[in-house]
């Protein structure tokens, strides 16, 4: 039986230590992307970046293949069976490591363009790398050990974003990118070596492992076919586009998705193992689902909303005449990545819903309907973009892409809501309840911020910048305060009940 209070309580203390380390990570990634894209890297390279990073991603899910999330799910480990786990995940990852040395130049002949072979030869490095903590990492998750984990995951992206920077500074241009993930795997492994000290026997016994791989198996093969339905986008417009399109589209990227993706992350990290903990009480799980998905309302939503707001003007400050070599941001680059922003805004709010299912069914031992649901993705959401660029694209060029997220992903999403309805007898009036309150005071906030931008056309971008961020936050703030009693007590109080 699961000792709710303590788990609440942890849970709160999860979500802070992630929340925080999330924080620092994400401005250390704004600041390490701002310089590296103003000064180092030309527009059209970063386009190449574009089409390479996006698969970096699926490629760790695909190497782990799923058993490190099977040792957080189950409750029958033995140091021969974790220590075979992790003899395994070195076998598939070195196997991938050598699929690389072929499927690396197939795409890139696909893209023309020769050094994204090498890129993706490169990463299988960092796959090797990621051994090091996979075992340990995982065995601190299943401990709701937050805070180690939370410290490890700054020390290592800190590392990333310097070195990002160094690379660059260097010299070494589109490298940079490739180089600081596997200096981040290096540090991070370090890290979770140090607060989970773990070694692995010399045993193997494949037996020992077979249940974790039909668990793991799914669970990857959920989380592979997730990362490549999002990351199509970014390929297609480079296929299709070229270079400066997908550099144009990749920071529009940039400011939106993956900082939704991080910012998730707060919960998500805490999910997991949170809803595994407490898969036997149905009630209990649809309780904390509330609880989250009211989180990440309040991450994502104002983050969402300022960004929609005050993107010409970062833009402007920032980017309007910089950039590396011959190719500079121009006003028309800008105003086309304005508007990539915007309609990627759109995906902010049902991203912030939809990261929270996969999570949910895994816990609840169902990998079986998240993989039902992500099949369903990869369908809907890539085909969209191939009819978007192909219908659309004469007309919108590669803004047709970013308008397929709008048609593609709601169809997705409206199946994964079922599904986790479904799993645990939420009631959905209820749901709708807990959280109509935070978006409506978000979507008052859009308005007042709305209302500042008509109001100063000619102010300086500068001035504009904090005006529109002064009115948006502050009067979503204050209506979250006064309105819906969400002060940062209130808050954890709600995660210890």
């Amino acid at each position: 039986m699961t000792d709710e209070p303590e788990l609440g309580k942890r849970v709160a203390q999860g979500v802070a230590w992630s929340g925080g380390a999330q924080a620092i990570i994400a401005v250390a990634d704004l600041i390490s992307f701002l310089l590296v894209t103003v000064y180092w890297i030309a527009l059209d390279d970063f386009g190449v970046v574009g089409a390479v990073i996006p698969f970096y991603t699926a490629l760790d899910y695909i190497a782990d293949l799923g058993v490190s999330s099977a040792l957080i799910q189950h409750d029958d480990h033995t140091p021969d069976r974790v220590s075979t786990v992790f003899w395994f995940n070195l076998l598939v990852s070195g196997g991938l490591f050598v699929l690389l040395l072929g499927l690396g130049p197939l795409y890139a002949a696909i893209q023309h363009t020769p050094v994204i072979a090498w890129l993706l030869i490169a990463y299988g490095v960092k796959l090797l790398i990621q051994n090091i903590y996979a075992i340990p990492f995982a065995l601190l998750r299943k401990e709701l050990r937050f805070r180690d984990i939370a410290k490890a995951r700054v020390a290592a992206h800190l590392a990333e974003s310097g070195s990002r920077i160094l690379y660059a500074y260097l010299g070494a241009g589109i490298w940079s990118f490739t180089l600081a993930a596997i200096t981040r795997a290096f540090v991070f492994g370090i890290a979770i070596q140090l607060s989970h000290p773990w070694r692995p026997r010399l045993v193997f016994r494949p037996r020992e492992v077979i249940g974790y791989v039909k668990f793991g198996a799914r669970t990857a093969a959920s989380n592979v076919l997730y990362q490549v339905y999002t990351s199509l986008d970014s390929p297609i417009i480079y296929h299709y586009f070229g270079k400066e399109a997908s550099g144009i589209y990749t920071l529009a990227d940039t400011f939106i998705l993956e900082p939704v993706k991080t910012i998730a992350n707060v919960v998500i990290d805490v999910a997991f193992p949170t809803f595994a903990k407490l898969r036997a009480d149905r009630r209990a799980v649809a309780n904390q689902l509330i609880k989250f998905t009211r989180l990440n309302l309040l991450a994502v939503l104002p983050y969402t909303i300022l960004i929609f707001l005050i993107a010409p003007e970062v833009l402007n400050l920032f980017w309007l005449g910089h950039g590396s070599g011959d190719v500079k941001w121009t006003s028309r680059n800008v105003e086309l990545c304005v508007d990539a922003i915007r309609l990627l805004c759109v995906m902010g709010f049902f991203r912030s819903l939809g990261f929270l299912g996969p999570p949910l069914l895994d816990g609840m031992g169902r990998p079986d309907l998240t993989l039902r649901y992500m099949i369903v993705a990869t369908f809907a959401v890539p085909g969209s973009f191939l009819l978007g660029a192909k219908l659309l694209g004469p007309s919108l060029g590669f803004l047709s892409v970013a308008v397929a997220w709008a048609i593609g992903y709601p169809i997705a999403f409206a199946v994964l809501a079922y599904l986790v309805a479904h799993t645990v007898k939420l009631n959905v009036r209820e749901y709708v309840q807990a959280s109509w309150g935070i978006i409506a005071s978000c979507a008052i906030g859009l308005g007042v911020g709305f209302a500042v931008d008509r109001a100063l056309p000619d102010a300086s971008n500068a001035m504009r910048l904090a005006s529109i961020t002064a009115a948006t936050l502050g009067s979503i703030t204050l209506l979250l305060v006064y309105w819906q009693k969400l002060t940062p007590r209130a808050i954890a109080a709600s995660l210890g009940d």
